[in-house]
């Protein structure tokens, strides 16, 4: 069996007498030792030794100041093993003479646990990013609440402005009581409520409507009829507006936005879904399964994936198409479900 994994590389140098004498950082995260716990130590105590033609191939560059590659190269640990390609080059003196080598190794995991803990450290980064703007984001959602309710008093006659600052009034105390209990309850546990998605799209529709408009977008919101849907409403604006903002930023000298509601599936297993697509500049890599990685300049790229999550906590799923300078559609597929199902 193989698995789609991606390769690693690391280096590595070493003095006359095999002794490691710098450490690369993905080094120092694959092995679980840093610089000054390696520094002095023989290589091959630390990772396998690396022979060819049954000579310690580091030993022979160091001998004869030739440059050799090892392909194929097996090394094993205990859930698997891997392959690498291996590079090993001469360092040399002022003098011109051999004093080290620089040892770079391309890896291509065959264990499947190994890559999944690779994926736990990118939920840990994760984790510690959003612990701390859950944190951080409450003082900022305090001012702009008050300045909220000034706008309010002073234009009341304005109905089109009385209606934006109901709407995020009401958001923001959602926000904060989310916030609240952010880390200490599951996303799944919280609030379900049979939530109409025609409703939520117009809220979501007026609260886009600038933010489109000044980025000359044409925006198209059409609902078709969709089952109701089982689901935090909180959490479910959250995962589209996710999906909206990334369209809008993938087109910032216009274009269209497309946003429609239709329902897909068998009674016994029927979804609601909803289709945004945009005419933006497309995802150039990654995908559906490796989102914690921005295709885009800014931003961490987390977007797409909560999205994901959210659904997955719901029983729903994500789909993304996307063609690069030609634009991007994703669906959000919510299985359909009654409060008395």
């Amino acid at each position: 069996m193989q698995y789609n994994l991606n390769k690693v590389h690391y280096i590595f140098t070493t003095d006359k007498q095999l002794r490691i004498t710098s450490w690369s950082e993905e080094a120092e995260r694959i092995f679980k030792k840093s610089s000054s716990d390696v520094n002095g130590i023989p290589y091959y105590e630390i990772t396998p030794k690396i022979n060819k033609d049954r000579k310690d191939a580091v030993a022979q560059v160091l001998k004869n100041g030739k440059s050799v590659t090892v392909r194929g190269h097996r090394i094993f640990c205990f859930y698997g093993g891997a392959e690498a390609d291996i590079h090993i080059t001469p360092l040399k003196n002022k003098a011109g003479k051999v004093c080290g080598t620089t040892v770079s190794i391309e890896a291509f995991p065959g264990c499947i646990i190994w890559e999944k803990l690779r994926q736990s450290e990118r939920f840990i980064d994760i984790g510690k990013i959003s612990a701390t703007f859950a944190h951080g984001i409450r003082s900022p959602l305090n001012a702009i609440k008050g300045a909220v309710v000034y706008l309010r008093e002073k234009y009341a006659s304005e109905k089109k402005l009385i209606e934006f600052t109901r709407i995020i009034e009401q958001e923001i105390s959602r926000l904060d009581n989310f916030i609240a209990r952010f880390l200490s309850t599951a996303v799944s546990d919280q609030g379900l409520t049979e939530t109409d998605l025609k409703s939520v799209l117009k809220k979501i529709e007026i609260l886009t409507s600038l933010q489109v408009l000044s980025r000359n977008i044409r925006a198209f919101f059409e609902n078709d009829y969709t089952p109701p849907v089982l689901i935090n409403s909180f959490h479910l604006e959250h995962a589209i507006l996710n999906v909206i903002n990334n369209a809008i930023d993938a087109m910032p000298s216009g274009g269209t936005l497309y946003v429609k509601t239709c329902r897909e599936g068998s009674l016994a297993n029927e979804f609601a879904v909803i289709e945004i697509s945009d005419t933006g500049c497309g995802i150039t890599d990654g995908g559906a399964e490796d989102m914690t990685i921005s295709s885009r300049n800014k931003g961490k790229g987390l977007g797409l994936f909560i999205t994901r999550e959210i659904l997955r906590s719901f029983g729903g799923h994500l789909e993304i198409k996307s063609k690069r300078d030609r634009g991007t559609t994703v669906k959000l597929y919510i299985p359909a479900g009654r409060m008395n199902d």
